[in-house]
């Protein structure tokens, strides 16, 4: 959005500019449309200067999953779980060390935690989707339905996508995120692999929430300024 503001902002002064100029010939318009084309510039300059800075900032944090997801020796895909599946009754993602199985209890809290009758073993995360599904919650964006979920979330609520488009069927579910706009906050490490990238975490932590069962992403794709993600339902909420 205010990389958005910074466009129409250039586009409405040059607008003024030429009018000024060619059409009312007056000199107040013209050094008035120059003004908000300065403003513009700004504007589309100065906020992507601080994402960026920002982003490269958080990386650490993340470098540091990867270090202890290398260490020890895992790759197994994430199982996003909702709020009603941890104790903490936050938005998770499980990162199982054994076996990709849905957990059949209430998590507890903890990172490093044991569940299952067989003594399963797993690494509780925080992820983007969780931070992004706290903040739909607390404004009624969340519901039974993933396609308006979905939309509410992350289109209406936190303007990360021009649109999505989701499409259910006996396989699982594809989600179509429309120009995304999500930074990439881990790039190509190991955390990628297991977690997905940004955009496929915060669809799946959505999903997840709405369906109040565990999903995995099973694949995904950048199709144009698209991206394409493959969801599997895992399981049934607790």
């Amino acid at each position: 959005m205010n990389s958005d503001l910074g466009i129409s902002l250039i586009i409405f002064g040059a607008g003024l500019s030429a009018i000024g100029y060619l059409i009312l010939n007056s000199t107040p318009v013209l050094v008035l449309g120059i003004a908000v084309i300065i403003m513009g510039l700004l504007a589309a300059w100065s906020e992507g200067s601080l994402e960026r800075t920002q982003l490269e900032l958080a990386r650490s944090g993340w470098l540091n999953i990867d270090a202890l997801l290398e260490s020890i020796g895992t790759a197994s895909r994430a199982i996003y779980l909702p709020s009603s599946a941890t104790e903490a009754r936050t938005p998770m993602a499980l990162v199982p060390l054994v076996r990709p199985e849905p957990p059949s209890i209430r998590l507890p809290r903890g990172f490093a935690i044991r569940y299952g009758k067989e003594g399963e073993t797993g690494l509780l995360l925080y992820t983007p989707g969780s931070m992004a599904v706290s903040r739909c919650l607390g404004v009624g964006a969340i519901s039974g339905d993933a396609a308006t979920s979905l939309t509410n979330c992350l289109v209406n609520h936190l303007t990360v996508a021009r649109g999505v488009t989701t499409t259910f069927d006996e396989g699982g579910i594809t989600v179509v995120v429309r120009d995304p706009r999500v930074g990439e906050l881990y790039g190509n490490e190991l955390v990628r692999a297991v977690l997905g990238s940004p955009t496929a975490s915060l669809v799946a932590a959505v999903t997840a929430e709405s369906l109040n069962s565990p999903v995995m992403i099973e694949s995904e794709e950048v199709r144009g300024r698209d991206v394409v993600v493959r969801l599997r339902v895992v399981g049934r909420g607790p």
